[in-house]
């Protein structure tokens, strides 16, 4: 989790997106056990975290270049393909990650970032998330449309 610069939390969250059923609870109860060594980390947690740790990797290489332009408010924009990033500051130092489509879609913001990094990161897996969602929502739309 040092890597990816997570809290259980954090791990948590990215857990429930990828299909996790379980209440947010049992899930932080279980991670915080690991963490504290109560219990070992199953196998699947593992190659969980160690593929988020890749992704992060792909997505920094992929997206990393990124240009952002700090706007009078404070916030900081780009622009990533079809989709406008915004990074705005909040209470504590801490950042809101906003991701929109041109045609207005906006994924679910994911919880407040500790800094302007990792909000950025946040930002970077936000997008591939919301690219994700459109590529399954049109090829829904096709299958509908074929029947």
């Amino acid at each position: 989790l040092a890597e990816l610069g997570w809290t259980a939390a954090a791990l948590m969250d990215r857990m429930q997106s990828l299909g996790d059923y379980r209440s947010p609870q049992t899930i932080l109860r279980g991670l915080n056990r690991a963490l504290a060594g109560q219990i070992r980390p199953s196998g699947e947690l593992l190659a969980l975290v160690r593929q988020m740790v890749r992704f992060k990797r792909r997505l920094l290489r992929t997206y990393g270049d990124a240009t952002w332009a700090q706007l009078g408010d404070g916030s900081h924009t780009t622009q990533i393909e079809d989709f406008r990033i915004t990074l705005a500051p909040q209470t504590k130092g801490r950042w809101l990650v906003n991701v929109v489509h041109k045609d207005g879609f906006s994924p679910p913001w994911p919880r407040w970032q500790d800094d302007l990094e990792a909000a950025k990161h946040m930002a970077f897996i936000t997008l591939d998330n919301a690219q994700n969602w459109l590529q399954e929502y049109a090829e829904e739309q096709a299958r509908e449309a074929a029947e």
